[in-house]
C-alpha cells in the first residue's frame, strides 16, 4: 500500500441534513474511498445468540448513543436509518464503509457493569475505560463484530483506542490531577483489577513490588509545591534521565510490556475473529502518537503483527484544549510558576513544540511540525512494509490552510495514506476539499 488509503472519520447526521449524495460526491472528488461514521457499528442489528458468553448488553451502548449521546453527539439519525440502503448509495461513489468499533472507553457500559472498568493502582474504578482483559469485555466485542460481519459484507473493521488506561490522554477529562513527573504515566496507564493481577502472576512478575513502585511513583509527581516542581523539571531533562530511571527500576520495564501484552491479546483475539468472519477483511488499530503511546499499552513496533494497517491520530489543532486543563490546575496550586515554565516543561516531557501560553495552547495546539515528527517515529517503529495512515484533524479551530499543512507534514515523515478527522462537528466544507487537493498535490511529487 503506498498513499492509496484515504479516508474520513465523518458524522452522518451533518452528512444526512446536507443531503448524502452532496456530501458522498463531495468525498469522492477529494479523493476519499473510506468513509467512518460515528457510531456506525451501532446502525446494524443486533442478534442476541452473539451475546451469549457476556453479560454485557449491546442495547445499553445503543440507547446511550441513540439517546444521550457521547462526546461526538447522538447518533439517532444513524441508528435509526436503513444502513444497508445507505451502504449501497455510498457504493455509487465509490466509498466504502469502515466499521468502527471503540472496545477501549464507554461510560454508559462502566456505569452499568462497574466490574469491567480498569482499577487504578490506588483502587479507584476509571468512570469509562474498560480493560481489555476482563472477559465479558473480550466476549462482547468479539460477539459484537460476528454479528456484524455475520450479517454484512465488512471490508474493515477498526479498532478505536484499544488500551489499557484511566482516561484518553489526548481527550483529558476535568478530573485529571496534574502531574509534575513523566514517570508518573508509568502509574497512570496501569490496571489492577483482579484479571489483571491473575495474569501478571501468572507470567511471574512480583505485582505487590509493582504496586508499591508505582504508588511512590505518584505520589512523588502529585506533590505539588514549588521545590518539586524544580527537583523534577531540573533531574528530568531529556531521555537520557528517564532511562537512567528505568534502569534502576527494570521492573517497571518488564510492567511495560506486561501491559502491552495485555492490549495485544485482545487485539489478537478480534484479529482471528475477523479472519474466520472474512480472511480479505482488513482489520485496523487506531493509536495515539509515538511519543506516548506507550502508557496506553499501546507499542508501536508490535503492530505489524497484530493489525494489517495502523491509524496514528494526531490531532495537533485540538489536543491542546484538552491537555491544558491538569495544566492549568497545576498553576492554580503553585501560582508562582509562570506559565511559561510550566508549558516547557509540559513540551520537553513530551518531545512537542508549541505555544507558550495556556490560552494560545488552547486555541491553537501544537505545531504543524509535530505531524512530521510523529508520523516519522511511528514509520521507524513499524518498519516500512506495515502502513501508516495519518490520522489529520479537520475539525474547527482548522483551516484549509492548516490541512493542507498537515498532509504536507504527514507526507514528509512517510506516511502510507491519510484520515481526515470531523467527528467533533461543524467542519468547514473547505477543509475536505484542501484535504484532497493537498494529497493530490503531494503524490504528484512521490517518485
Amino acid at each position: 500500500m503506498h498513499r492509496s488509503y484515504i479516508g474520513a472519520w465523518s458524522v452522518f447526521d451533518e452528512d444526512y441534513a446536507e443531503g448524502l449524495d452532496k456530501a458522498f460526491d463531495r468525498y469522492r472528488r477529494a479523493g476519499i474511498t473510506r468513509i467512518s461514521y460515528a457510531g456506525i457499528a451501532h446502525a446494524l442489528p443486533v442478534h442476541e445468540q452473539f451475546y451469549q458468553a457476556t453479560k454485557i448488553d449491546p442495547y445499553v451502548q445503543i440507547d446511550f448513543e441513540k439517546n444521550q449521546g457521547d462526546l461526538f453527539g447522538t447518533k439517532e439519525e444513524l441508528i435509526e436509518s436503513d444502513f444497508f440502503e445507505i451502504k449501497r448509495m455510498a457504493a455509487d461513489y465509490g466509498i466504502a464503509f469502515v466499521m468502527n468499533v471503540t472496545p477501549g472507553v464507554s461510560d454508559v457500559i462502566v456505569e452499568h457493569y462497574p466490574e469491567v472498568a480498569v482499577i487504578d493502582v490506588e483502587g479507584a474504578k476509571s468512570p469509562h475505560w474498560l480493560c481489555p482483559s476482563n472477559p465479558d469485555v473480550r466476549e462482547y466485542f468479539c460477539g459484537r463484530i460476528r454479528d456484524i460481519m455475520t450479517h454484512t459484507e465488512v471490508n474493515e473493521i477498526e479498532l478505536d483506542v484499544v488500551s489499557v488506561n484511566v482516561y484518553d490522554p489526548q481527550v483529558v477529562p476535568d478530573w485529571v490531577l496534574p502531574e509534575l513527573s513523566p514517570l508518573t504515566e508509568l502509574a497512570a496507564g496501569s490496571c489492577f483489577c483482579p484479571h489483571c493481577i491473575t495474569r501478571a502472576r501468572q507470567v511471574g512478575l512480583s505485582i505487590d513490588e509493582i504496586r508499591t513502585e508505582l504508588r511512590a511513583i505518584t505520589r512523588d509527581a502529585r506533590t505539588l509545591t514549588k521545590d518539586n516542581f524544580i527537583r523534577q523539571r531540573d533531574a528530568y531533562r531529556g531521555a537520557f534521565d528517564i532511562v537512567r530511571f528505568l534502569v534502576r527500576h527494570p521492573e517497571i520495564v518488564a510492567w511495560l510490556n506486561f501491559r502491552a501484552s495485555t492490549v495485544e491479546h485482545f487485539v489478537h483475539r478480534i484479529r482471528e475473529t475477523v479472519r474466520r468472519a472474512n480472511p480479505r477483511a482488513l482489520l485496523s488499530s487506531d493509536l495515539v502518537s509515538p511519543s506516548f503511546s506507550w502508557k496506553l499499552g499501546q507499542f508501536y513496533h508490535h503492530q505489524p503483527a497484530v493489525s494489517d494497517l495502523t491509524k496514528l491520530m494526531l490531532y495537533h489543532k485540538r489536543i491542546g484544549r484538552f491537555e491544558v486543563k491538569p495544566l492549568q490546575t497545576l498553576k492554580a496550586h503553585l501560582p508562582e510558576i509562570s506559565e511559561e515554565a510550566i508549558m516547557r516543561q509540559y513540551f520537553a516531557l513530551r518531545g512537542f513544540s508549541g505555544p507558550t501560553t495556556f490560552d494560545q495552547f488552547s486555541a491553537e495546539g501544537l505545531d504543524v511540525e509535530n505531524v512530521y515528527y510523529e508520523i516519522l517515529k511511528a514509520k521507524a517503529e513499524v518498519g516500512p512494509s506495515h502502513p501508516i495512515i495519518a490520522g489529520l484533524v479537520g475539525d474547527p479551530p482548522a483551516t484549509p490552510e492548516d490541512v493542507e499543512r498537515a498532509v504536507e507534514m504527514a507526507h514528509r515523515g512517510g506516511a502510507d495514506g491519510y484520515m481526515l478527522h470531523l467527528w467533533y462537528h461543524d467542519a468547514p466544507k473547505e477543509n475536505i476539499v484542501a484535504f484532497g487537493e493537498a494529497i493530490r498535490r503531494v503524490e504528484k511529487e512521490s517518485p
